[in-house]
């Protein structure tokens, strides 16, 4: 996607939205400043690392009330 797609999606937001969308860009801008850039963007969005088997997982979490 390009700038030019991005700015034209946001001039079609209501202003309302405006000021959450540029704390969110704010927010991935400095993260991604502030972090390895090797690393990319996927450890800020949902890149998970499971240990084990994930339906054993699940399991165990809802038999942690029985």
């Amino acid at each position: 996607m390009s700038y030019d797609a991005v700015i034209e999606q946001v001039k079609s937001v209501p202003e309302e939205y405006l000021d959450d969308i540029s704390r969110y860009i704010n927010n991935v801008v400095n993260m991604h400043s502030c972090k390895n850039k090797k690393s990319g963007l996927r450890e800020f969005y949902g890149a998970l690392h499971i240990d084990g088997d994930p339906l054993e997982i699940q399991k165990q979490m809802r038999n942690e009330w029985d």
